[in-house]
């Protein structure tokens, strides 16, 4: 036991050398370098002593392995989703490769996460960006999906380029206090909406084209076919933040399985034919109690247990469209939208997980790794065949669970590795058991906004943090929350320049404020 102390307490100077060692030895260009770009690193998590800081943080590797699972079964989605989404412009026949594709570029990125940054955090596939792959680039644009996927490539490769000059992290630093703590909430009244939706949700709400939505009624079996479902996951809502309140540990993880393991009983006791759970919503909302009016309505159950991975899709590029300027539109869009989405995500999700100082800043040499970890994970994802990796919101969700370091990362890895031959059974958690979990979670993560100032006296902060955090939902896009939330900020602050000048302040002083959230040095 001594001697375990002793190599935990020599281990603290050692991680604190490691962090800040080039900027306290070295001197010049070197101390620049590594101050101003994004080549600074910190691994000081891997060590024998207390290996990825699960002592220091306060957790079990047993609470980080259950916060692992619940982070994957809430991800897992992703699975059936994202090849769903990419076989409209692949092809049909193609879907099965991309179930593999997208399990194993996960894999590889999240367990990079975890060894790398030895942050929370799950990578995938990233929702939105998928859809920008294939209705705007390839159906509308008509651009060959090998072209799309080369651009893709290039985009993550921008990605790592920029990286590695510091040019993504000073995005970070450029967005305002109050758009970052609303980033938090707006995300989770995005995960929120998503989870309360037909398309990977409860079913609760449904497109309304006068109100844009409403609620799915009527909520009797009798009138509304989709109601079982809803009522289904409800009933795992209400299970969930029952357990949540009285702190059983593991409480999304049981609500997902119990709601899964209906859903699957259900469905193998009464075949699609005459389930009262079966997909997708509003397809099935007409059906009589007596059976099916069409072959399109299935419920979820596995059939096998497991397949032979295979990926066609690996490496179809062409490179013939890069002459042409609708490709390097692509290359810049993908770019921007990921760097963007990617910033509001870390932000996000570190402030929720309490990875930050007194000061609100996150660590530098961490945040480097993760940014690497995400550009390599779309170079590797374009290889396989998928679109734009990014990190997942929904890791927030083994954050609610206790997860504090990577391993919650490399188990959601070696979850999403497990799926690769058993893609069969983990791609057929329906969303009656995802949905609530990801409307919990939504919930938890309004409370970065609880100390914030909304009244008039604070407006010039106020203004755009309620518009960050009403167009992220809206919008359904994390980025463009950023972006109008940012951009309102900078008109107000320069409209308001005269004024400071006038009072004789500072009328610069806003923006100094912004780069406060990063130290020039260290963490």
């Amino acid at each position: 036991m001594e001697t375990d102390r002793e190599a935990a307490t020599a281990m603290e100077p050692m991680e604190e050398e490691t962090k800040t060692e080039h900027t306290e030895r070295s001197s010049g260009w070197r101390a620049w370098v590594w101050e101003n770009t994004g080549v600074a690193y910190d691994v000081a998590h891997l060590n024998r002593a207390d290996p990825f800081f699960v002592k220091r943080s306060g957790v079990t590797w047993w609470t980080e392995i259950r916060a692992g699972t619940v982070t994957f079964l809430t991800m897992s989605f992703i699975l059936p989703v994202n090849a769903l989404i990419m076989s409209i412009a692949i092809g049909e026949e193609h879907k099965d490769d991309l179930v593999v594709a997208t399990a194993v570029v996960s894999a590889v990125s999240s367990a990079l996460m975890g060894l790398l940054a030895n942050y929370p955090f799950g990578l995938a596939p990233g929702m939105g960006m998928n859809a920008y792959f294939v209705f705007t680039v390839v159906l509308q644009k008509q651009v060959e999906w090998q072209d799309a996927l080369t651009a893709v490539f290039f985009s993550g490769w921008l990605f790592l380029i920029t990286t590695i000059l510091g040019l993504r992290r000073f995005v970070l630093s450029c967005i305002p206090r109050g758009v970052q703590l609303a980033l938090s909430a707006g995300i989770g009244l995005f995960l929120a909406f998503i989870g309360a939706q037909p398309g990977g949700g409860m079913g609760i709400i449904v497109g309304d084209p006068v109100t844009l939505v409403r609620l799915n009624e009527p909520l009797t079996v009798e009138g509304n076919y989709d109601a079982s479902k809803m009522w289904l996951s409800v009933v795992v809502l209400i299970l969930t933040a029952t357990m949540l309140a009285l702190k059983v540990p593991g409480a999304p993880l049981v609500g997902i399985v119990f709601g899964t393991l209906i859903a699957w009983a259900e469905c193998w006791a009464r075949g699609p034919s005459a389930s009262a759970l079966d997909y997708p919503f509003g397809e099935c909302a007409d059906v009589s109690q007596t059976g099916l009016n069409g072959t399109e309505c299935f419920c979820y159950a596995p059939e096998r247990v497991a397949a032979i991975p295979k990926i066609d899709t690996a490496g179809a590029f062409a490179f013939d469209f890069i002459q042409k300027k609708e490709f390097w539109v692509a290359v810049i869009t993908f770019y921007f939208n990921d760097m963007i989405g990617c910033a509001g995500t870390l932000i996000a999700v570190t402030r929720k997980a309490g990875i930050v100082d007194a000061q609100g800043r996150i660590p530098k040499g961490r945040t480097n790794m993760a940014f690497l970890v995400d550009s390599v994970g779309t170079i590797i994802g374009s290889c396989l065949g998928t679109s734009t990796v990014t990190t997942y919101v929904e890791s927030a969700s083994g954050i609610v669970d206790g997860g504090r370091t990577g391993v919650v990362a490399l188990v959601v890895g070696i979850w999403f590795a497990l799926a690769v031959p058993f893609a069969p059974v983990i791609s057929q958690i329906p969303d009656l058991a995802t949905g609530p979990i990801l409307v919990i979670v939504g919930a938890s993560m309004l409370t970065t906004i609880e100390g914030f100032d909304w009244g008039s006296s604070n407006i010039e902060e106020a203004l755009p943090a309620f518009i960050t955090l009403m167009l992220i939902p809206l919008t359904f896009n994390i980025a463009y929350g950023i972006i109008a939330g940012t951009f309102f900020w900078i008109i107000i602050q320069i409209l308001l320049m005269p004024v400071r000048l006038v009072k004789k302040e500072d009328p610069f002083v806003k923006f100094k404020e912004l780069f406060c959230v990063f130290p020039r040095v260290g963490v």
